[in-house]
C-alpha cells in the first residue's frame, strides 16, 4: 500500500508540474500579446543609394549616419525589424546635377519604405541634404613619404627614401581632385636602423569622395655607415686691396659623410672666405674670422681649423729709387 501511495503521489506531482508550466506558458502568451499591443519608439539607420550617370561623381557623399526615430505598436515594430534591418533610399540623378532633399521629403520617402503605414516617423537627424553631381576627373600626383627614422650609431641614410610607385592617381569630382598637388604616405617608422630595407607602406586614407589607385607603395630605405674626410680649402679674401695678404692661406675642413660619398667630396665643394668689409686696416696687421660659405648637402656635419686668419700689408718696392750697390756694376 505504501508503494502504491508513493507512485500515486509521484504521478500527481508530475501532473501538477505540467499544469503549472502550462499556466505559466498561457500567462506569458497573454503578457506578450498585451505588451506588443502597446506603443513603443525605436531607431533605425537609413542608407542612400545614389544612381549617377557614367563619368559623374558626387562632390559630397550623403551621410552614412542618418538615423530616424519611429513610433508604433510592438507588433508593427517587430515585423518591420524582420522585414528590413536597414532603410534604403534610392535616388536617380540621371539628367540632373543637383538633388535637394528637405526634411519633409526624407520623411515621406522613409515612410514609404516601412513595413506598415501605422508606424510613424517622428524625427530625422538631418534637416536637409543637398547633393551635387559633377564630372569625374583623375589626376596623377607625387607621393610624399612621411618618415620617422632613427639610426644605429655611425649610420645614416645613403639616399632619400625612394618610393615605387612614386605617384598616385586621384579619382573623384573635379572640384576636389584639383585641390591636391601631392599625397602623403602613412608614417614610415623604424628605429636603430643599420641596414637597408624594403617595406610596403599604405597611403593616407582619402576622403570618401575620392578614390586612390594604387592604395599602397613600396619604400626603399638605404642605410650606410659614415666616416670622416679632411680636405685643404683655399681662403678667399673679399673687400680688400691687392696689397693685403692673409695667413694661413688654407683651412683644414673635416666632414662626416657616408662611405658612398667619400670619393666624391673634394676641396672644390667648399668655399672659405674672409670678408674685410668694415674692418679697420692698418700696417701693423690684425685678424678676421674665417667663414665656410658653401658646403655640399650630403655631409652629416663639418668643422674646420683655424677659425681666423691674420692679414697684413705687403708694400710695393719702387725700382727707380733703388741705387746700385758697390760691387754690383
Amino acid at each position: 500500500m505504501i508503494k502504491i501511495n508513493k507512485q500515486i503521489f509521484k504521478f500527481q506531482l508530475k501532473e501538477d508540474r505540467a499544469i503549472l508550466l502550462a499556466c505559466i506558458g498561457i500567462a506569458f502568451v497573454f503578457w506578450l500579446l498585451i505588451k506588443l499591443s502597446q506603443t513603443y519608439r525605436a531607431q533605425k539607420e537609413v542608407y542612400f543609394n545614389i544612381e549617377l550617370p557614367k563619368g559623374s561623381s558626387l562632390s559630397a557623399l550623403p551621410p552614412d549616419n542618418l538615423v530616424v526615430d519611429l513610433e508604433g505598436t510592438g507588433w508593427d515594430l517587430l515585423f518591420d525589424h524582420f522585414y528590413s534591418r536597414e532603410l534604403g533610399l534610392t535616388y536617380n540623378m540621371d539628367g540632373i546635377s543637383r538633388l535637394n532633399l528637405s526634411r519633409g521629403q526624407l520623411r515621406s520617402d522613409i515612410q514609404a519604405q516601412l513595413y506598415s503605414d501605422d508606424i510613424s516617423v517622428l524625427e530625422i537627424n538631418y534637416d536637409q541634404l543637398n547633393l551635387r553631381a559633377e564630372e569625374q576627373a583623375s589626376r596623377r600626383v607625387p607621393i610624399v613619404p612621411v618618415t620617422v627614422l632613427s639610426f644605429a650609431p655611425d649610420h645614416q641614410l645613403k639616399a632619400p627614401v625612394a618610393l615605387s610607385p612614386d605617384s598616385v592617381t586621384l579619382i573623384g569630382p573635379q572640384s576636389i581632385v584639383s585641390q591636391y598637388e601631392s599625397w602623403s604616405s602613412d608614417s614610415i617608422v623604424f628605429s636603430n636602423l643599420k641596414q637597408s630595407l624594403l617595406t610596403t607602406v599604405r597611403l593616407q586614407k582619402p576622403p570618401p569622395e575620392l578614390a586612390l589607385s594604387p592604395e599602397q607603395t613600396e619604400a626603399q630605405i638605404e642605410v650606410e655607415s659614415f666616416t670622416e674626410k679632411s680636405v685643404y680649402v683655399p681662403v678667399v679674401v673679399k673687400n680688400a686691396p691687392d696689397s693685403i695678404r692673409i695667413f694661413p692661406e688654407k683651412v683644414t675642413v673635416t666632414s662626416r659623410l657616408g662611405l658612398s660619398q667619400y670619393d666624391r667630396m673634394t676641396y672644390k665643394d667648399f668655399t672659405a672666405e674672409v670678408d674685410l668689409e668694415g674692418v679697420a686696416l692698418n700696417s701693423s696687421g690684425t685678424t678676421a674670422p674665417i667663414l665656410i660659405t658653401r658646403q655640399p648637402d650630403y655631409i652629416q656635419s663639418m668643422f674646420f681649423t683655424p677659425k681666423s686668419a691674420r692679414f697684413f700689408f705687403i708694400e710695393a718696392v719702387d725700382s727707380t729709387t733703388m741705387k746700385p750697390q758697390p760691387g754690383n756694376q
